[in-house]
């Protein structure tokens, strides 16, 4: 894994070829929506409380991995529908009032939609296909 978090990189979301799947494709698709969602004010915010830019992509690395979990009760029937909790940011963003979990619970949860309004048109299908081998992680251009 690598140690530059001044950007979220596909290669956070693997070890081995192994891991290169759809499923953590879709884990760093996640990750970095959440990044985008997030505004600049909260950035702001979630600075002076200690979060440097590589921690708050760490964190949103770290929840994009969480929501996975979820994802996979889901899939599997545990549960009846997906839900963002707050105790999952909470894991991701620890040390944060109330008030900022609450704002990044309401963030992640529009990074969440807008991820999903593109996947339903991709054909490649990561959550359903979420085992295959995903050849996005080899292509170059995804890392700048």
């Amino acid at each position: 894994m690598p140690s530059d978090y001044s950007q979220i990189r596909p290669d956070h979301f693997f070890s081995c070829a192994e891991e290169k799947t759809r499923f953590n494709w879709f884990a760093f698709e996640l990750a970095s929506e959440i990044d985008r969602a997030v505004p600049y004010g909260t950035k702001r915010a979630l600075a002076k409380k200690g979060y440097t830019k590589e921690s708050f992509n760490k964190s949103c690395i770290h929840l994009a991995r969480l929501l996975q979990a979820v994802v996979i009760k889901k899939l599997d029937g545990d549960i009846p529908i997906f839900e963002i909790s707050y105790v999952d940011i909470e894991k991701a963003f620890p040390d944060l009032n109330d008030k900022m979990i609450n704002k990044l619970l309401n963030f992640t949860a529009k990074a969440w939609d807008n991820l999903l309004k593109v996947c339903k048109t991709c054909p490649t299908a990561c959550v359903t296909n979420k085992d295959m081998y995903s050849v996005m992680f080899d292509d170059e251009s995804n890392y700048s």
